[in-house]
């Protein structure tokens, strides 16, 4: 049975299926199925869920699907897919993408986010956060390949739950799950020293030559590193 990639985005991002359609259509030539999954963590206006109701968002999808499963988590998704990912006997393996390994500490305080930036972001009453006046996703998101695909992609931001940023861990399913870290080498929003050690916590590390958002930089690496992972997923009796 084909495996079926249900990609997780990271933080402040709505309308998932775009930020994936690139990768998606690549790995569709290899006749591999995608899933995206919009987290309730992120939407317009709190109150909006936690990093919970996120795993469980994403085990829901995870249910729906009979063969393998590949769970991609690009930034903030890392710590939904180590979640999301306890007890699916068909999670066949873990792809974090400049992508938070939780290892007992909140997705705030795992070194992803500069201690400099919190007193930066813009929190409201309603328990909801955005990147405020510094733009600090609207800025990474201007290196992408074409002022159409950032204006695209900048539309999509949103805001998030601060609950989802403060919230331990719901689960670290990578300690049991195979997995696979693409360290997005010139990263202007995680640190890569943080990428580093976060990656040494998987089974594989991979390096690509893009900003935080490599899905949409180089799709065609982010597809070759998971068509690489099916190849060699075992073949059911």
């Amino acid at each position: 049975m084909p495996a079926t990639v249900v990609y997780v985005h990271g933080a402040f991002i709505s309308d998932s299926a775009w930020w994936w359609s690139y990768v998606a259509e690549i790995l569709s030539k290899s006749d591999i199925q995608s899933r995206t999954v919009d987290l309730p963590s992120c939407g317009p206006e709190g109150p909006l869920g936690n990093l919970s109701d996120d795993a469980k968002a994403v085990a829901a999808v995870v249910d729906e699907i009979s063969g393998p499963v590949i769970l991609v988590g690009h930034s903030y998704g890392g710590a939904v897919i180590s979640g999301a990912a306890v007890g699916k006997q068909n999670v066949e393996h873990l792809v974090f993408i400049s992508a938070v390994v939780p290892d007992g500490t909140s997705v705030a305080d795992c070194g992803f986010i500069p201690a400099d930036d919190i007193p930066e972001l813009d929190i409201r009453d309603d328990g909801t956060v955005g990147e405020g006046e510094q733009r600090f996703k609207s800025r990474v998101l201007e290196s992408l390949p074409s002022p159409d695909m950032t204006e695209e992609a900048v539309q999509r931001l949103t805001r998030q739950s601060l609950a989802s940023f403060t919230d331990p861990p719901v689960g670290e399913a990578w300690r049991n799950v195979p997995s696979s870290f693409i360290i997005c080498e010139f990263d202007a929003d995680v640190p890569v020293a943080a990428q580093r050690a976060h990656a040494e916590r998987t089974g594989a590390a991979h390096q690509v030559p893009t900003n935080h958002f490599a899905h949409l930089e180089r799709p065609d690496l982010v597809a070759q590193v998971i068509v690489d992972i099916v190849d060699k997923l075992p073949v059911a009796p």
